[in-house]
């Protein structure tokens, strides 16, 4: 009996920190998208501030990202 019920509170504890993980989780993809769609008018031709991954156009593709970049045009 005694175990049932430890079993029991502590399977709501678990529970109740899930719930409270996906409430933060689902407001911070709340607040993603609100600013995607703010900042849908603007153009996306490259990473936005701070981002680690740069454009370099004036650079050509190696032959692996070529390939990628086929793939992922072609579907």
């Amino acid at each position: 009996m005694k175990a049932t019920l430890l079993l029991r509170r502590a399977l709501n504890a678990v529970w109740q920190s899930l719930i409270a993980f996906g409430l933060l989780y689902t407001i911070g993809e709340l607040k993603r998208a609100e600013a995607l769609q703010e900042n849908a008018a603007e153009p996306l031709d490259a990473p936005p501030p701070g981002h680690p991954e740069k454009l370099c156009p004036d650079i050509p593709l190696t032959p692996a990202e070529h390939a990628l970049a086929l793939e992922l045009k072609n579907g």
